[in-house]
Order: C-alpha cells, then structure tokens, then sequence
C-alpha cells in the first residue's frame, strides 16, 4: 500500500471504500477505524454491497480486522 493509499484509508472513517488486497481479493468495506500499532498495523471494517435503495448494507453480522501489510490499493468509489 502506497502512502496515498493509507491516507485515503485515514481519510475515510465510515466511508465506504473498495480494499485491494495482496492476494487479489477486492471487496467494498465501510471503514470504522485505522489503528497504526508499531506491531501490527491494521484497519477494522465491515465487508458491504449496494442495497436496494442506493444505500450499503452490511455482509454477515460482524466486522473484519486486516493487517495494513496484506491490502495492496485503496479506492474511491465512482459516482
């Protein structure tokens, strides 16, 4: 991940993002908060899809916590 990618990621609390990861998996996630320990930096999300009203509703009922290490890119969504 690129130092543009992280400050997306920073700049994107409860906003909803595409995550790239390392292993090619790309997913929208709404990101709830960046936490940037020296061991392991990590971002915690919830994995979303459009809704039926433009709207993202979330998949499954938990959230997910990823190692900044394992994301490859960061994207905005398009409009």
């Amino acid at each position: 991940m690129t130092s543009e990618d992280l400050a997306l990621l920073k700049s994107s609390i409860d906003l909803v993002v595409t995550l790239e990861m390392v292993d090619g998996e790309r997913f929208l996630a709404q990101i709830l908060f960046v936490f940037e320990a020296e061991d392991t930096p990590d971002v915690f999300y919830l994995k979303v899809e459009p809704g039926p009203n433009g709207n993202f509703v979330p998949l499954g009922s938990g959230g997910y916590s990823t190692l900044l290490s394992d994301i490859a890119a960061v994207h905005r969504l398009e409009d």
